[in-house]
Order: C-alpha cells, then sequence, then structure tokens
C-alpha cells in the first residue's frame, strides 16, 4: 500500500524510521534508505506493508521508497525542533524524546540552527551527575 509517511530518526546502520499519517510507526531498512537520497524530516511516498518482524514495535515495513517531497520549511528537523522550543526553553534531551530522536541527531541540528541563525541564543550547562 502506498502511503505518504514522515522520517523521523535514522540509525548509524542506515536504517530508519517513520510514521504514518494516523501515528504509526514504520521501519525502513537501509537498502531502501539508500536508493533515494532523502533524510529525516522529510515526507516521502513509499510502498509499506505489514511488518511481520516485529508488529508489536512496528507495525510497518517500507520496502520501497517511490518519491520525496521537496523539502520545505514546515517538513524539516529544524522546523520540528523551533516548534519543540517555541516557549523558549526544552533540553537537548526532552527535545530528542519528544521527537523519537537521539540526542546527537538534536545536538547536531541545533547547532545547524545556532550556525545559521534561527536560534540566536543557546545555553548549555554541565550539570554534575547524581550521586546513586
Amino acid at each position: 500500500m502506498q502511503q505518504t509517511i514522515l522520517l523521523t530518526n535514522q540509525l548509524a546502520t542506515g536504517s530508519a524510521f517513520a510514521l504514518t499519517a494516523d501515528n504509526q510507526n514504520v521501519f525502513i531498512p537501509s537498502k531502501v534508505m539508500l536508493e533515494k537520497s532523502v533524510r529525516v524530516g522529510q515526507k516521502v511516498q513509499a510502498i509499506v506493508v505489514p511488518n511481520m518482524t516485529r508488529p508489536d514495535r512496528t507495525p510497518w515495513l517500507a520496502v520501497s521508497i517511490l518519491e520525496a517531497e521537496p523539502v520545505s520549511r514546515d517538513d524539516t528537523l529544524a522546523e520540528m525542533i523551533l516548534d519543540e522550543i517555541e516557549d523558549g526553553r526544552a533540553t537537548v534531551e526532552e527535545i530528542a524524546e519528544n521527537l523519537n530522536m537521539s540526542d546527537e541527531k538534536i545536538a547536531a541540528e541545533l547547532a545547524e540552527l545556532v550556525a545559521s541563525g534561527d536560534v540566536v541564543r543557546l545555553t548549555c550547562y554541565d550539570l554534575p551527575e547524581e550521586d546513586e
């Protein structure tokens, strides 16, 4: 079945995850990701089938990416992050958890937002680790 999905996370292996319009998880194997030049935050048309390997966690499996929509400001990871910090405060961990992405990916994108001038103030704290 053909669906529009939003790429939300990519692993170091090249495999990725996405969400359907009704917020169901989609697994995208690295082989499928490599066929098209797509990135996290982009909407794509994909052929998805029921995932027989882990249907409890990821009910859909993308077997092909047909077409990627042009990246627009509303579809980028940057926009998703800016939406998360709309009230002015959020930690990298909070943003990453809300967007179901790695802390490293969010931190890298935030660095790009600062460099581009989209984020003009970024405060970092090195908090002491709690004693257990």
